[in-house]
């Protein structure tokens, strides 16, 4: 009989959170994360059997939210953890992080803080951990660190640019609410002292509608 280990809190800005378990006995085939939004709809975010973390995006300052992670196996609901969050309050420095899309050659503008120079900061390689039709999960290392957070930015289906900010102890995100069968140019920036200090790309196309999640090899 899988079971879940407990639900925690990896980290919480005001327009996210992220959430990390373990699983004592198992397999699980997927994870399901629901919860409800801040005007009461209910959200349900797929993840791979894969993975023991998940950030989520999209959220609104100074709202609590009630999580609910459940493991799946043949289709099946087997266990379930919950915890209750409430996200940071929204502050006016958070403005300057960086929200808009960048050109993909662009050179670097502005130089490192003075301390990277003295303790280098540099990120590994973009991997894909896991494709489905509505989510990408994606990997990567600091051979040289540390950064004080992350910073994925992407174009939605649409070409809205997205920013998903992400704490500088992770080392793997899961993307939801994408669409089917589209290619996407995800970027990773290294920030430290709310500068970029590296970054890392990759394409990836999410799978087809009604196909099951596949692991990059």
């Amino acid at each position: 009989q899988p079971v879940l280990g407990e639900l925690r809190v990896s980290s919480v800005t005001p327009s996210s959170v992220g959430l990390q378990w373990s699983v004592p006995e198992g397999p699980f085939d997927s994870f399901m994360l629901q919860y409800r939004d801040a005007q009461g709809q209910p959200q349900a975010l797929p993840i791979d059997g894969g993975s023991r973390s998940v950030t989520v995006p999209g959220l609104s300052p100074s709202h609590r939210y009630r999580f609910h992670l459940y493991g799946l196996r043949g289709g099946k609901r087997i266990d379930r953890v919950s915890v209750d969050i409430a996200t940071a309050t929204a502050e006016p420095e958070d403005l300057s992080l960086p929200s808009e899309e960048p050109q993909p050659d662009d050179p670097q503008t502005q130089d490192p803080p003075a301390e990277a120079h003295s303790v280098r900061a540099v990120l590994g390689e973009l991997r894909v951990s896991s494709i489905t039709p509505s989510s990408v999960g994606l990997q990567w290392s600091v051979p040289e660190g540390p950064f004080d957070s992350f910073m994925l930015q992407y174009r939605d289906a649409q070409g809205q640019p997205q920013a998903l900010p992400i704490d500088g102890g992770s080392r793997s995100v899961t993307v939801p609410g994408l669409s089917p069968s589209h290619r996407y140019r995800f970027h990773l920036y290294g920030l430290r002292d709310r500068k970029r200090i590296d970054r890392v790309s990759i394409d990836i196309a999410t799978g087809e509608a009604g196909s099951g999640p596949s692991v990059s090899v």
